[in-house]
């Protein structure tokens, strides 16, 4: 999952799993400006997203991108503008239209202009030998009272075995932009180097804001012309760029366009289902949440929210803001999908905002009953892996949550009937024993069914497996049983690998929220 930062006030639209602002290249430079000025410590990214960057990023497969590393570089950047008028064009095939381009070669001599206005200085990283420093005097001579703090044109390592020297080359480059003391950073090493080599230095990083502006040096120095306003107003500047460069250029752009188009047809599909299925449905408008508190003791409570057939862009929001009240580490808030058809195109930006409070609160909000078409529609909007945990337990989330996936978590909930448990991290027998898990559920499910929900784990052990099989085959008194819900594929294969998955009564999400909708119990 995607590190993302909750921020309800972003405008922004969800290019392929990729929110992209909605801003003109004013605005964006006083974003930037304002980022620059900021004394904070942090280190800050500007992407200028365009179609060949995302095409390089995602790759033709629906479920998986193709380059895991760079999509998460770009999902969790400060600022993404548009540089390329197809990134434009999505955003109006979606019916999100944004407000402009802003493309680096615009978005350079702009902040220039601004910085040498604020007193702000900006170093050029990147480029081939001399382009960097040459671009530097140019922007010094066009903008009086500007300072280039420096320049550098490294040769910068993100693939092959050169790799493991790269943190030793960083350490020297680093230093260098320290002991310049530049508010702004312009990195000209392309896609997706420059994203790359930003994010590897994130920590290390001192310059407040950094801009990736790929191949941008080389229009400042007049190498590479751009193309006539006419040609700009008319957004044809890409036929003007393969023009200048037929042969290295044809193929790339075409292919590029070619794949996006893929890439982009299923939600181009959805949109033109929804304008025909959708156009005049009705969709909640504002109003009250209507929120079920199904149980609650002194310090625990569980709230159902049952949603609509379509959400809309409105509704969504007031979804998020709601959960991101603070209401109590014990209050698990549940989201019901299994009414819910479709999410409208335009309230897609809202769901960046919902996984990030899922990545802080994963305990406390699950999102249930997502039905396979549901399931589809976000998968082709690329935001289905923002939204679920699949129980996937593999190398990347073992890097990236290290305490939470070697840790066991337990929370259960008594209602009227039944025993609602929710377990996360990882599962073996030292684990289960430690807090003598069987034992408590055994003693429990005497005189009520008890349902142990697996969507939080992170990887079930085949000890773990072991000892939950009294379990599986326990039947209280009066009928009580156990049941497993929330188990995705990676818990039901190590069920089949054990041989017990005939045994264990899974039930899907549906069935878990009519057992527990029909509970009312108060404390």
């Amino acid at each position: 999952m995607s590190t993302l930062t909750y921020n309800p006030g972003r405008d922004c639209f969800n290019s392929l799993g990729i929110p992209v602002d909605n801003l003109t290249l004013d605005s964006a430079v006083e974003r930037i400006i304002a980022m620059a000025s900021s004394k904070d410590g942090r280190a800050r990214l500007v992407s200028t997203l365009n179609a060949d960057f995302l095409v390089n990023c995602l790759g033709t497969a629906l479920s998986r991108p193709r380059h895991p590393e760079l999509l998460e570089v770009l999902r969790s950047s400060d600022l993404v503008t548009a540089d390329g008028f197809p990134i434009v064009w999505l955003s109006r095939l979606l019916g999100r239209p944004i407000k402009e381009r802003v493309c680096g070669s615009d978005l350079v001599p702009a902040i220039a202009a601004r910085a040498a206005q604020e007193g702000l200085s900006i170093f050029l990283l990147g480029g081939a030998a001399g382009v960097a420093a040459q671009a530097g005097r140019v922007l010094e001579s066009s903008y009086p009272g500007l300072r280039i703090a420096g320049t550098a044109a490294p040769f910068v390592k993100t693939t092959g075995r050169d790799l493991a020297s790269a943190a030793e080359d960083d350490r020297a480059l680093l230093e260098e932009i320290h002991a310049s003391k530049a508010d702004i950073l312009l990195v000209g090493l392309g896609n997706p180097k420059q994203e790359l080599w930003f994010n590897r230095n994130r920590k290390q990083l001192k310059t407040p804001v950094s801009i990736g502006v790929g191949g941008t040096f080389e229009f400042v120095i007049g190498t590479v012309r751009r193309a006539p306003a006419i040609w700009q107003s008319m957004n044809l500047e890409w036929v003007y760029r393969i023009l200048q460069d037929p042969a290295r250029l044809w193929k790339r752009y075409s292919k590029g366009l070619f794949k996006l188009s893929a890439l982009a047809a299923p939600v181009i599909m959805q949109r033109i289902a929804q304008t025909f299925r959708f156009g005049k449905a009705e969709v909640p408008g504002p109003g009250a949440l209507p929120w079920r508190r199904l149980w609650s003791s002194r310090d625990q409570s569980i709230a159902l929210l049952p949603l609509p057939r379509r959400i809309g862009a409105e509704y969504l929001q007031r979804i998020v803001e709601d959960l991101a009240k603070e209401t109590g580490a014990t209050e698990l808030r549940i989201l019901d999908f299994c009414a819910v058809k479709h999410i409208a195109l335009n309230a897609q930006q809202e769901l960046f905002n919902l996984a990030s409070l899922l990545q802080t609160q994963r305990a406390n909000i699950q999102l249930m009953g997502m039905s396979s078409q549901l399931r589809r529609q976000l998968t082709a909007a690329r935001l289905m892996d923002l939204l679920e945990n699949d129980n996937k337990g593999t190398l990347d989330r073992l890097a990236s949550r290290p305490t939470d996936f070697a840790s066991f978590a337990c929370q259960s909930y008594a209602l009227k009937d039944s025993t609602l448990v929710m377990l996360s991290g990882r599962i073996n027998r030292d684990s289960l024993s430690e807090v003598g898990f069987v034992e408590c559920l055994l003693d429990s499910v005497r005189d009520r069914h008890c349902i142990i929900d697996f969507r939080n784990v992170d990887l079930l052990e085949s000890s773990g497996i072991a000892e939950l099989i009294p379990l599986f085959t326990h039947t209280g008194p009066n009928g009580s049983a156990v049941f497993l819900s929330g188990a995705g594929h990676n818990i039901k294969q190590m069920l089949r690998m054990a041989e017990v998955h005939s045994t264990a009564e899974i039930i899907n999400d549906r069935q878990l929220l009519e057992r527990i909708s029909k509970e009312n119990r108060s404390e």
